[in-house]
């Protein structure tokens, strides 16, 4: 009788810890996978081309490039988290995504000059984001998440790099009640806190080379975690 207690009771916190993580895993907010097919159709923006193979994406830089990014279509509010998986297909390559990519003010809309040719300083400069650079060892620094524009310095930066290319890597990119985060491979790399968060906006994926190197990557097993249904 006793053994048989003891199994239920196992068995009873088992399926607690099981239902607290499942409640927990997108931390109170709504899940959505984001297919291939679908990450295709994000407006890409600088030179470089993105297409599908064997269901991940490729995103690539041209010869021209001064940096080549995807931006989605949708605009999230403050509370937002996109995990995927992404390689980094060459050692020049450097990777970032940006959260809450906006015009500045209280407007969570984003124009984009028309002539525009994937360079940096239209982001740090005249744009709010939130910018986390997780694979930037070619650029001689480690990961950091920057507030922009016109940052003085980063929000927080890590002691050292955790990737390297040819390996895909588990990313998670969060912000949820003002705390603000980086995950690789489910380890805690950076994590910052904003008391006056930026409205929202557009989440972008960016990639740039080093040193006339171009930038390459696959990504696959996108989810958004966000206030929408």
């Amino acid at each position: 009788m006793r053994v048989q207690l003891m199994a239920l009771a196992i068995l009873a916190f088992s399926i607690s810890v099981n239902h607290v993580f499942c409640q927990n895993d997108c931390y109170g907010l709504y899940e959505k996978e984001i297919a291939i097919d679908e990450l295709k159709t994000w407006q890409l923006l600088g030179h470089g081309e993105v297409s599908s193979w064997a269901n991940q994406l490729s995103l690539k830089e041209s010869d021209d490039s001064k940096g080549v990014m995807l931006l989605s279509p949708e605009i999230y509010q403050q509370d937002v988290i996109i995990r995927y998986s992404v390689m980094a297909l060459t050692h020049a390559t450097v990777v970032v995504t940006m959260l809450s990519v906006s015009d500045t003010g209280k407007s969570t809309e984003l124009a984009i000059p028309d002539d525009y040719d994937g360079n940096i300083g239209l982001w740090y400069n005249e744009k709010e984001n939130y910018f986390f650079a997780f694979n930037n060892a070619p650029h001689n620094r480690t990961p950091f998440i920057r507030k922009n524009p016109n940052a003085e310095k980063a929000l927080v930066m890590a002691d050292r790099n955790h990737m390297q290319s040819g390996i895909y890597y588990r990313i998670e990119i969060g912000i949820k009640d003002g705390s603000i985060w980086l995950k690789i491979d489910d380890k805690e790399i950076l994590n910052g806190y904003d008391e006056k968060l930026l409205e929202g906006g557009r989440i972008a994926i960016r990639l740039r080379g080093t040193a006339g190197f171009k930038a390459g990557c696959l990504i696959k097993e996108m989810t958004i975690c966000s206030t929408k249904k």
